[in-house]
């Protein structure tokens, strides 16, 4: 009865209303601060994906240009002063990459005491690479001596070859 009278005196109905009017407030205030922090969080997110794009761009242009390659043209002098320091093509690249690096010509590379003892080196190098002679080489076959054919067939190793073959064969004819 006492919630009779106080909606009757009005007092409960007012009370509801306003209890009804902070929660929408509430609600209001949660949904505005989520907003904001939804706007945010989609701006961040834009702008992320704008720098990930310009990044992306910026990637495929240089993928797709073409590289610069560093090898500067040679000069007719430059030409003529490699050919006339009779230089082997392992040096060259040594003679050229000396006058890259101090911006000078070829031929004043060429000059340089440097350049000079590295190529002499290099040739020292090769020359007595060469003079080893680390290659694989055959040896020539040699022929097996009569006797030793005898012998192996005695104790009954056989020739491979179909020469030695015949050359046992034609001794044991002989010998007979």
């Amino acid at each position: 009865m006492e919630d009779e009278t106080l909606v009757e005196d009005g007092t409960l109905a007012e009370q509801e209303e306003a209890g009804e009017e902070e929660v929408e407030e509430e609600e209001e205030e949660e949904e505005e601060a989520g907003e904001v922090d939804y706007k945010s969080k989609a701006e961040k997110a834009e702008e992320l994906a704008e720098n990930y794009r310009k990044r992306a761009e910026k990637a495929e242009k240089k993928a797709k240009a073409p590289k610069k390659e560093s090898t500067s043209s040679l000069t007719t002098s430059d030409i003529l002063a490699l050919a006339k320091a009779d230089i082997d093509d392992e040096d060259m690249d040594e003679v050229l990459e000396y006058a890259a690096y101090k911006g000078i010509s070829v031929k004043e590379a060429l000059n340089s005491s440097i350049v000079k003892t590295t190529i002499s080196e290099k040739a020292e190098e090769r020359k007595s690479a060469n003079a080893v002679n680390t290659g694989a080489t055959r040896r020539g076959s040699s022929q097996v001596s009569d006797d030793r054919l005898l012998a192996d067939a005695r104790k009954g190793v056989m020739p491979d070859s179909e020469g030695d073959i015949a050359r046992l064969a034609l001794l044991k004819f002989k010998n007979k």
